[in-house]
């Protein structure tokens, strides 16, 4: 559409008004102004399975899907009614509610390669988990990257390593190596180079392009042969490429995974999971020393959890 036949005088002074409190004018840099064309910043009013509203009335197909979190489209009544039954409940206790039971054994048995899972809020902290446990369970201290992928975490161990690294110590961005996507020869290059030094592997195991055939298992042998962890990144390709994300597609079990964006519908809801052994460090049962793996004051909300289920269900 032609920006010049849009009308967006009441997005122009809401947008201002974010600028003015807000840096950057959104709480998160996706939805800046800088991502989108010059002069087309609408302020969103509501939304409607694939369609959204601006504040000045104007509707649009929102492809973006709320940055692909909108798995089933915008307010899907099964997901909001699941999250107005849980509201009505109360959202968050001081021990843990038996729906964290329920959205445990659901997501266990929607994605049946991993065999332990914990919940959270957003990507960042479940791939920072990840890595964090990756580092405790090996001794290492280096994490490998896959470097076509455009992101992974907030955290310094990956935003040292982009553009907007101000702040970030430099000691942190040393540990952090990268590997090509779809090049075993290179990444066992990498591994080699950095050999007993390399904790994980973190990609998204499948992107817009397939993956070259027996890349992912390939991966999968390297990670083995060379004592390290293998983690799928799968915000987006989780409950989207299968019900169990790519690596149900695919048949290639990571020793950890995380996900995100679809399993809520638009709720803030992440999640980590993987092997039991692993998992288990940041448990009260397991051997060794115990890792902070993931605790965040509201990262089993309710109607959150009960948002994840009905997109399992839907």
């Amino acid at each position: 559409m032609d920006t010049e036949e849009l009308r967006l005088p009441l997005s122009r002074t809401a947008n201002e008004r974010l600028h003015a409190m807000v840096p950057g004018g959104a709480h998160t840099y996706a939805k800046g102004d800088d991502q989108y064309p010059e002069n087309l910043a609408p302020v969103i009013s509501h939304g409607s399975g694939a369609h959204v509203w601006d504040v000045d009335g104007n509707r649009y197909i929102e492809y973006g899907s709320g940055l692909r979190s909108v798995s089933l489209g915008h307010a899907h009544p099964r997901v909001v009614e699941a999250v107005r039954r849980e509201l009505g409940r109360g959202s968050n206790f001081v021990r843990p509610s038996i729906v964290e039971v329920e959205a445990a054994e659901r997501f266990l048995a929607t994605v049946p390669t991993a065999e332990m899972v914990k919940f959270a809020k957003n990507g960042s902290d479940a791939t920072t988990a990840a890595v964090r446990l990756a580092r405790a369970v090996t001794g290492r201290p280096r994490v490998a990257v896959c470097a076509d992928h455009p992101f992974f975490s907030v955290d310094d161990w990956f935003i040292g390593t982009t553009p907007m690294s101000a702040g970030i110590p430099a000691a942190a961005t040393e540990l952090t190596v990268s590997f090509p996507y779809g090049d075993l020869t290179a990444t066992e290059e990498l591994l080699t180079r950095y050999q007993g030094e390399v904790a994980c592997l973190i990609l998204e195991p499948a992107t817009h392009t397939e993956p070259p055939p027996g890349y992912l298992a390939g991966l999968r042998e390297l990670a083995d042969r060379h004592g390290c962890v293998l983690v799928f990144d799968e915000m987006i390709t989780g409950f989207r490429w299968s019900e169990a994300g790519a690596q149900g597609l695919y048949g290639v079990v990571p020793d950890l995974s995380t996900f995100g964006k679809a399993l809520g519908n638009g709720f803030a809801v992440s999640a980590l999971a993987g092997r039991r052994e692993l998992m288990e460090r940041g448990g009260l049962r397991g051997s060794g020393d115990r890792v902070f793996l993931l605790s965040t004051t509201h990262g089993a909300e309710t109607h959150s959890l009960a948002a994840a289920m009905a997109v399992q269900t839907t």
